[in-house]
């Protein structure tokens, strides 16, 4: 075995999890790890009028995060996904093999895909088994900020989209618990970068800082300020904004203190009462949509009946 100064194993690879919810940064953290000569794969997601710089999210690892999802009847803007129905998915070989042909000859690699705050306990035990040390980046953003790209992107509701951001948040932190790992606000690493990848070097010792400093000017010609589109501090939530997700961001200055696990453990409780009020509202709108296309199509066939009557008249 070959130890560095810090007692860690030079011999094992290390895999960087980024784990945050859709439109809050993991593109844009991902992007400067591959700046700073972390690895991300042979065939990355283009980019498009969603993401102009890129996803830096491995295409390969992608597909198969949807056929997991999927295998499981969920998907990523799924607000009632649970942990349970990840047993038994027969699509692990499949993520164990295209983890080991990507990055069988990378020191340190990532994987980014906001699924991951899902599928965390099958990356967990795919790359436990290869012995592939683990270390966790938790990217966060306001939520109203990202509810409102949802909102341009996929015309999904603002309540939904900051419902979602609470989830994935409140599982990466659950699932990421007794590894290195280190919160990175999507503001923090736009406008101080530097202090930033120092925060990401003190928590994961993986010499970044020194790679920063070699590249600097490519990681700031990287972050402009248009790759951030909605700008909203995160201490300016919206009056909708459901009270389980604001008490997420009352613990923002201490998200990586480990005496904060009780109180995330407690909106965690509390959040899936919320989930229920929100089923039982989607329940209620979708039976008054369905009544409502019953009423319209009623009217149609009524007035098409009466045309067919006034045809038939003409024709005597």
């Amino acid at each position: 075995m070959y130890y560095d100064k810090n007692g860690v194993d030079l011999m094992r690879q290390t895999c960087i999890l980024v784990l945050g919810m859709h439109r809050s940064g993991t593109s844009a953290l991902t992007g400067v790890l591959g700046l700073l000569d972390v690895y991300l794969g042979s065939e990355l997601m283009k980019e498009n009028f969603a993401n102009e710089k890129g996803y830096f999210e491995n295409n390969k690892l992608y597909k198969i995060n949807e056929k997991l999802l999927a295998e499981c009847n969920s998907s990523w803007d799924d607000t009632f996904y649970s942990k349970e129905k990840l047993n038994k998915l027969s699509s692990v070989d499949e993520l164990k093999e295209t983890i080991k042909t990507e990055f069988e000859f990378s020191k340190v690699f990532a994987i980014k895909d906001p699924r991951l705050a899902f599928l965390f306990p099958v990356y967990e035990q795919v790359l436990k088994e290869m012995s592939v040390d683990i270390k966790v980046i938790l990217p966060y953003r306001n939520p109203v900020e990202v509810a409102s790209s949802l909102n341009t992107r996929n015309s999904m509701s603002m309540e939904k989209g900051m419902l979602l951001w609470g989830y994935h948040f409140l599982q990466a932190e659950k699932f990421s618990r007794g590894y290195e790992r280190v919160f990175v606000g999507f503001n923090e690493l736009m406008s101080t970068t530097e202090e930033t990848i120092k925060k990401i070097d003190s928590n994961l010792r993986l010499n970044l800082l020194r790679k920063y400093k070699e590249n600097s000017k490519k990681v700031d010609d990287f972050l402009k300020p248009s790759l951030k589109h909605h700008n909203i501090s995160i201490d300016n939530l919206s009056d909708n904004t459901p009270v389980v997700v604001k008490k997420v961001l009352t613990l923002k200055d201490k998200f990586d203190n480990k005496t904060t696990y009780k109180e995330f453990d407690k909106i965690y409780d509390e959040f899936f009462s919320y989930q229920k009020l929100f089923y039982n509202r989607e329940i209620i709108s979708f039976l008054e949509e369905l009544q409502k296309t019953k009423q319209t199509l009623k009217q149609k066939e009524q007035a098409l009946h009466a045309k067919s009557k006034e045809l038939n008249k003409t024709k005597e």
